[in-house]
Order: structure tokens, then sequence, then C-alpha cells
């Protein structure tokens, strides 16, 4: 029976995180000694430690000091979903992670290496070589809304392990929300982590995973299981877990548990109030009725840049699967072309690009307003 621990912590900081770290590596059950050991934190793109969006770099560097006082070797790194040279070193230096990670940070887009995947979507992608090659990995995510998934969480953290332009080859293979989310399961089921374990002391509500808001949780969660991980996140933000794609399909292939009631959760499991959820979450409808006549009809999504927050990075532009953003003074989309994966939004640094539309106006109109 996979297991769930759950510790409260109000802040990050050490004097709270080093104790709770330490009962998480020991409830493992894991022999850390001797063992090369990989964390992965959830590093996006360049975003500064307190934005809500990244695991914060203070978490990841009580862990690394835990699992080398344990006599670990340890490796910390991620695949930043923002392309362009340089991009894994920018985004160590603002996310705070390189220093945080000091000699253990490595870029795992180095040594790429084709596998294969059991998928209806693709045969073989291009994972990092690091994964397959130390004793155990630890995935450590943020708990966050997600545009198109619905949430970010264990599963979905494993995305990062894809190399190169592989991100949005796999949005391009599979550009409905339902496809991508099981193609996420089937990256996902590659290597398991080992470890999982979340940071939920400050996490982001609404139109995540970088454009959202800011909500102290104030959870700092364990589990042996990624799939048990993302059904305790769906409880914490009041969300049925057969709306989460990437949830319903690691149900469907045995990678996470049917329910919570087959997971041995140690700690107090509750639902924060008022969790606001991504305006896109009416797609998801499972009797498909929103989707039909709502959500293709009246409810296409419409970006919107705001153009005193743009910058002209063309983070945009080089993170569209579909090509439908160029840059011309300002990012431009081309609905025609937009597949609605919302890529754009998830890698804009700077938070400059909107979701409009008909939900996202309901979605304000009931009191989910985000500044």
């Amino acid at each position: 029976m996979a297991y769930l621990l759950l510790l409260r912590i109000p802040r990050y900081d050490p004097a709270l995180l080093r104790p709770a770290l330490s009962r998480m590596l020991d409830r493992s059950g894991i022999t850390w000694k001797g063992k090369t050991v990989l964390v992965k934190p959830n590093l996006l793109g360049p975003f500064p430690p307190d934005s809500g969006v990244v695991t914060h770099p203070l978490l990841v560097r009580v862990l690394r000091e835990e699992l080398r006082r344990r006599g670990s070797r340890v490796l910390v790194g991620d695949n930043p979903g923002v392309r362009g040279y340089g991009m894994v070193a920018r985004t160590s230096r603002v996310t705070g992670v390189d220093e945080a990670a000091g000699e253990d940070l490595v870029n795992l887009n180095l040594r790429p290496r084709q596998v294969e995947v059991s998928s209806r979507h693709v045969e073989r992608v291009s994972v990092c070589s690091e994964v397959f090659e130390v004793d155990h990995w630890i995935s450590v995510p943020k708990l966050k809304t997600h545009l198109s998934t619905v949430i970010t969480g264990a599963v979905k953290n494993s995305y990062g392990l894809l190399v190169g332009g592989e991100k949005a080859r796999l949005h391009y293979l599979a550009p409905r929300a339902g496809d991508f989310g099981e193609l996420l399961v089937d990256v996902y089921s590659l290597r398991p982590p080992d470890l999982v374990i979340m940071d939920a002391v400050v996490g982001m509500e609404g139109n995540g995973p970088s454009g959202g808001i800011k909500r102290e949780v104030g959870y700092l969660l364990s589990s042996d299981s990624g799939g048990a991980m993302d059904l305790a996140a769906c409880r914490i933000m009041g969300i049925e877990p057969d709306l989460v794609p990437t949830v319903s399909w690691a149900r469907k292939k045995g990678l996470a548990p049917p329910g919570l009631g087959a997971v041995e959760v140690e700690g107090d499991l509750e639902t924060v109030p008022g969790f606001r959820m991504p305006s896109t979450l009416a797609r998801l409808d499972p009797g498909g009725i929103v989707q039909k006549t709502v959500y293709r009809v009246l409810s296409r999504p419409r970006l919107h840049v705001d153009r005193e927050k743009c910058t002209a990075c063309a983070s945009c532009v080089r993170g569209c699967p579909a090509g439908a953003v160029t840059l011309r003074g300002y990012p431009r989309f081309d609905r025609d072309r937009c597949q609605a994966c919302y890529c754009c939004c998830e890698l804009c640094p700077e938070g400059a690009i909107r979701v409009g539309g008909l939900l996202e106006y309901l979605r304000r109109k009931n009191g989910g307003e985000t500044p």
C-alpha cells in the first residue's frame, strides 16, 4: 500500500524544514548511504524563489544537505520549459537553485538518451541519461494549478526529464487535454520516482502554473507514489480527481491508487477552502456538454498581451509547439493554428500573457478575479 506523509510547515525556514525532511527520508525506508540520488525540483523557467512558480530553493538546499549527511552523492537538476541557449543556467540562477545546489547542480540537457515508451501517441522520447543512471531519484514538485492539465503535481514533474525540444514535440502530438494527460503518464512510467516530496508551503491557484495567484497552504508532503501524491493535491485543492487527466490516466494504467482510501495517510489531509481553479476547467466537463456547446464555440481562448509587462523576450515564440506565435514588436497569436495548450502563458517569465474569452469572463464575474 502506498503511503502519504503530511507535515504542517507554515514558512520556508531551515529550522522547520530540516526535521521535516529528515523524517520524510526516514519514512521512505530507502538506504541512502553510498547511493547516487537525483533531486529534480520544478524549475519551469527563470522565476524568482518567492514567485510561487518554482520549487523553493531553500527546500532544495536543505534536502540536498540532508542527503549528503546520510552519505549520498547528490545531483540536482531540471530541464526548464523555456528553451534557448543558456536557459538552464539562467533559470537555475534566477530561481536560486544554483546557489542551493552548489557543486551538485547538473545540466540535464547535455546527455540525452532515446528510449522506447509504451504509448499510443509516440514510440520514442529523448530523456536525460541521469535518471536511468542514479540509484534513486526524488521528485520535488510544486502544488499548483495548470491551464492545460488542471494541476501540476508529481506525474507532470517527470515531464522535465525530457530534453531539448521534446516537450514542444509531445505537446504538438497530443494537443487535447485528455490525450496530453495520457502522454504525461506514459513519460512518468519510464521511471517513476522513488520518493516524491511536494512543496505545498506556498502553492498557486487560478491560472497557473505561472500566471496564477500565490496561495499559502502550509503543507510539506511525501509519498512513495506520485499517483497518491496527485490524489492528495486534488483533495487539498478541492477538485474531483476524474477532472484531472493525469490522475485519471494514472489510475487507469495502475500508476495511482484508486483513491485515498487505498493510501496509508499519516497526518491531517484537509481541503483548502475556496481554492481557485483555472478558467479553462469547464472544457473538461465529463459529460461533454460544455466542451461541445460552449468551449469550442463561445469560449475559445483569446490570448492577450500585457504590454507593460512584456519584454519581447520571445519565450512564447520558442515554446509554442504549433508555431502559432510570432513576434512583431509584441507577440501575435494565430488563432487558426493555436492548439490551446497554453505553453505561451506557462513559459512567459513576466506573466504578460493572459487568457481571455467567455470562460475567463464568467470566472471573474463569479469572484475569481486575478490581478
